[in-house]
């Protein structure tokens, strides 16, 4: 996956991404392995990916 690249939420589950609850509104939480994905809401079944972090920093 690439920073700033659009996605739809079928693609990203079919990854085996698994949602997270997210804190903002305009945004989804997907986690993956060691790694937490951060999206940004474009409309009901698009998101643009905005940045990665290593799950240890998310959950701390």
């Amino acid at each position: 996956m690439e920073v700033n690249a659009i996605y739809s939420i079928e693609e990203i589950m079919q990854q085996g991404f698994f949602e997270e609850s997210a804190i903002r509104e305009n945004s989804k939480v997907f986690i993956k392995g060691d790694k937490v994905y951060f999206f940004e809401s474009l409309d009901a079944k698009h998101l643009r990916l905005y940045t990665i972090i290593n799950k240890k920093s998310f959950f701390l």
